[in-house]
């Protein structure tokens, strides 16, 4: 069998005339590249070879138009008789069908509209566990088909060009393409969901201060080129171990042209961590743990509240329909171990699964981050809150503009909600003011607060002790003869200071009214010193 490769050639037209010729219009480039994968000769078109396709095996060139028609003439005795003027016509022809082929391809793959989805740091065992559930359709819909892209540094293509072959030996339906990109702009462009997994990594000898200017470098030029290519109304979850709460604050800083209400930050890892602890102590499967709540900063100092948590499943004295719940903390009635063991479980939990399994938890984190974008696309179970980092618009008491972590739901439609009736103790609000306080300090690392009235009496005050002490200690060179001589001098000022005093006493003294004494009480009641209060952030 005989097979032609063509190029916008008038020469296949006549070439058209062996009946079992088979051919398809390729790149330029094409023609080069296969005669140097087998190893023929040949730079013009048409390109034309013997190959046995049933059967395989080496193909064997036979040339360009001319040595076309004598292999034709040779073994089917055929001669062409074509006219150039004809050929020029079935070559215009067959170029115009071409073009109307290609054309009814574009509109029928652009009738779909494929969502398109990046995931950053694409060499993590999160990104590879995460691929499947997406190309399934478990995480943004049965019928929305994917464009997945995956970035990463040049020095992990030959791993992801691994990844990307894997991904289409599964034949996922939904899937309609994998890329693999080193280019940010290109990971980015036209993306309606963006899930970030860098992290960067603190060595033991970086400070908390260069780590926090490494993760605003990072995330600020993600937010520009984000803001810049992406799609308007694209998502961004931010996960991975770092400082996720700030890095989604520079994110939203940076960004003006998306909406601050696009960038959210996981806490469902904490949140599933707290809930195996829970359901641990109750003996129950923790799919039954419901509406426990992360306040605060996800990777810092954040609060564990369980006062709303309730449990599915509980085998106690009271038994009911599996939509029938009881609160957890009255079923572990154990208030100390609440206070003190439960919160070190929860924090120590990721590094004793790290220390057993040897590697980091990829399926959990993976499986969280699916169920988080699959709340956010599709909305999360009726009656159920879960927890989520997200930009503050002042809720209980959260500076405006912060990042913070609060317990929300999902709307079908893509948006979330802030639960905003839940009843606070004392005790939590305290330690709510304690995890901002730990945010505020990480933004002040870049955005360094103003200096207030308080805080410079405070350093005239210090500017005062320090030159006091400096003058003590020069008094103390002093010699002995050097002090008797100060003491005669301090003696004579001190007597005219008398005198001036006795005199002034003497003169008659204006009597205050009650008016001035009212004014005067209320001033000092002013000059009080205040409790103090969470400052502002910059929205």
């Amino acid at each position: 069998m005989t097979s032609i490769v063509i190029n916008n050639c008038l020469f296949w037209a006549e070439s058209i005339i062996v009946p079992n010729t088979c051919w398809r219009n390729i790149k330029n480039s094409w023609l080069e590249a296969t005669c140097k994968e087998r190893g023929w000769n040949h730079s013009k078109s048409p390109l034309v070879w013997r190959e046995l396709i049933d059967r395989g095996g080496k193909g064997t060139l036979i040339g360009g138009a001319n040595e076309f028609h004598e292999y034709a003439n040779g073994y089917y005795g055929i001669q062409s008789d074509m006219k150039s003027n004809k050929m020029k016509n079935v070559a215009q022809e067959n170029l115009d069908f071409k073009v109307e082929i290609d054309t009814e391809e574009e509109q029928y793959k652009a009738q779909s509209e494929p969502l398109i989805v990046c995931i950053t740091n694409a060499s993590s065992a999160v990104c590879y566990a995460m691929i499947e559930a997406i190309g399934r359709g478990d995480v943004f819909g049965k019928n929305i088909e994917i464009k997945l892209k995956l970035y990463d540094s040049l020095d992990k293509g030959e791993y992801l060009d691994g990844v990307e072959m894997e991904v289409h030996d599964l034949a996922l339906g939904l899937l309609r393409g994998v890329q693999f990109t080193s280019d940010i702009k290109e990971a980015f462009k036209d993306c309606e969901a963006i899930v970030l997994l860098d992290s960067v990594v603190k060595d033991e000898s970086m400070s908390k201060e260069t780590w926090i200017k490494a993760n605003a470098a990072l995330f600020t030029n993600y937010a520009k080129v984000i803001n810049e290519v992406a799609n308007r109304n694209v998502r961004v979850l931010l996960c991975g171990d770092g400082p996720i709460n700030f890095n989604a604050y520079m994110m939203i800083k940076n960004a003006p042209n998306i909406s601050r209400q696009n960038f959210v930050a996981l806490s469902g890892m904490v949140e599933n961590h707290a809930k195996a602890v829970m359901a641990e102590k109750l003996r129950v499967n923790s799919a039954g743990v419901v509406d426990l709540i992360i306040w605060g900063n996800v990777t810092g100092e954040h609060y564990v509240d369980i006062n709303t948590c309730r449990v599915h499943g509980y085998d106690g004295a009271i038994w009911g329909p599996p939509s029938f719940s009881l609160p957890a903390k009255e079923m572990v009635f154990d208030k100390k171990w609440l206070e003190t063991e439960f919160p070190e479980l929860v924090r120590s939990r990721q590094e004793k699964e790290l220390a057993m399994t040897r590697h980091p938890s990829a399926m959990s984190q993976a499986s969280i981050i699916n169920t988080t974008l699959e709340y956010w696309w599709n909305g999360s179970p009726s009656g159920q809150m879960f927890s989520l980092a997200v930009c503050s618009e002042g809720w209980y008491g959260v500076p405006n503009g912060l990042v913070f972590s609060f317990p929300v739901t999902m709307h079908p439609k893509g948006y979330w909600n802030v639960v905003q009736d839940i009843d606070l103790s004392e005790e939590a609000k305290a330690k709510i003011f304690v995890t901002v306080k730990d945010l505020l300090s990480e933004t002040y690392v870049i955005f360094p607060p103003p200096k207030s009235q308080s805080s410079e009496k405070a350093a005239d005050k210090e500017t005062a002790e320090n030159v006091s002490s400096n003058n003590s200690k020069a008094s103390e060179e002093k010699t002995d003869e050097d002090t008797e001589g100060d003491e005669k001098r301090l003696a004579t000022i001190a007597e005219d200071k008398l005198g001036e005093t006795v005199l002034e006493s003497e003169k008659e003294s204006p009597p205050v009214t009650e008016e001035q004494q009212t004014h005067k009480e209320q001033d000092d009641r002013n000059e009080e010193p205040q409790g103090e209060a969470i400052p502002a952030v910059d929205q």
